[in-house]
């Protein structure tokens, strides 16, 4: 089974250019009789954005599509058991594979291409073939649905509810803190920890990059608050989030794990569809992730007007999109076409256990 135990190893290494919060990327696995089972390292994202660790679900998501895709490059049949065992919270998802005829699917060499790009986009708005292909991407997997946005007026409305993420981070303390020591300033910090967020990713002009390291003193960023520097960066996000041909959004019937790493896997779909065709997307989903904290109780690290600025741009989100009081917004994002992206986040080599009993 030596060759089969190669192969796992080839799409794994292949599977882990998935989207993560932070870039956390919380996975492990183990490999056993043609077997893939993959668990969460709740320790790798302790963040607000994480409660209950339903972002990290939306992750997993993303990164079982990729195996699901890369298997089949390989030549493997995969079969998907999510959640098997709930003695095993950590426990994701048992992938089993089974050698056979299988057609490599057109996304799967943009698996490791797709990248987040936070660039201007162009405005234009999609064409019916681009919109027809994304929606597809979306309706091959079951359990969700993907909503687009393309009027000019409600693109603004959910850019201005997306940017309340910054303007809650740079006046709160602990998400403050917690993101600027995120950061990897340098392409050798980056190529060390190979997680966390590269500088050159949040394609800052070189002066704002030196501003950046000022930024990260709490005391400075609490001085620079009292002349509205929170709400003069939010608004500069928001002009930046609008230069977009749409926002989307993936949406779900329930707010279980499975749901969320179901939104995880039509998030990917769409993305790594997105890329094919041309197309750059940035997510935009700090608000719904605060949201799931406050929903509940989860309150006492935010200021009461901040609870109140994430509830409101929740609501916005929520009734531009016309999500239904059933439905959950797991992801929100803008798509456009840009400008290539100054840098990529390194991925971690996938970690790895291996049941040599059992291979």
């Amino acid at each position: 089974m030596a060759g089969v135990k190669d192969d796992i190893q080839k799409i794994l290494e292949v599977a882990v250019h998935a989207p993560s919060g932070e870039n956390a990327q919380p996975w492990r696995f183990e490999i056993r009789q043609g077997e893939i089972a993959v668990f969460n390292i709740p320790e790798r994202d302790q963040s607000l954005y994480n409660y209950g660790q339903l972002a990290s679900y939306v992750a997993h998501g993303a990164l079982i599509e990729n195996i699901l895709i890369a298997s089949s490059a390989f030549g493997y049949k995969a079969q998907l058991n999510l959640c098997p065992q709930e003695k095993d919270a950590d426990l994701v998802a048992i992938i089993s594979l089974e050698k056979g005829l299988s057609a490599e699917s057109p996304v799967y060499r943009y698996i490791q291409t797709r990248c987040t790009n936070r660039k201007p986009y162009k405005r234009e708005p999609l064409s019916k073939n681009q919109l027809v292909q994304l929606i597809s991407s979306a309706d091959s997997i079951r359990g969700g649905k993907l909503l687009l946005v393309q009027d000019r007026e409600k693109i603004n409305a959910l850019a201005r509810a997306g940017s309340v993420n910054e303007q809650v981070m740079l006046h709160n303390k602990f998400l403050h803190n917690f993101f600027f020591t995120h950061i990897n300033w340098t392409q050798e910090e980056e190529d060390k920890k190979r997680i966390g967020f590269y500088i050159k990713t949040l394609e800052l002009p070189p002066p704002a990059q030196v501003m950046f390291k000022i930024f990260r003193r709490w005391p400075i960023m609490k001085v620079l608050n009292r002349i509205g520097f929170a709400k003069i960066a939010a608004k500069s996000n928001a002009d930046i989030y609008a230069s977009c041909a749409g926002m989307g959004a993936v949406v779900v019937s329930q707010k279980t794990p499975r749901d969320f790493i179901t939104g995880g896997r039509i998030m990917q779909q769409v993305w790594l569809k997105a890329t094919q065709i041309g197309l750059d997307i940035q997510p935009l989903a700090g608000v719904l992730f605060f949201m799931r904290g406050i929903q509940a109780g989860h309150t006492d690290r935010f200021m009461p007007q901040q609870v109140d600025l994430i509830k409101n741009a929740y609501n916005d989100i929520r009734t531009i999109f016309g999500a239904e009081s059933h439905e959950e917004i797991v992801m929100m994002f803008r798509i456009g076409e840009g400008e290539a992206p100054s840098a990529c986040s390194s991925r971690l080599l996938p970690q790895i256990i291996a049941n040599e009993a059992g291979i």
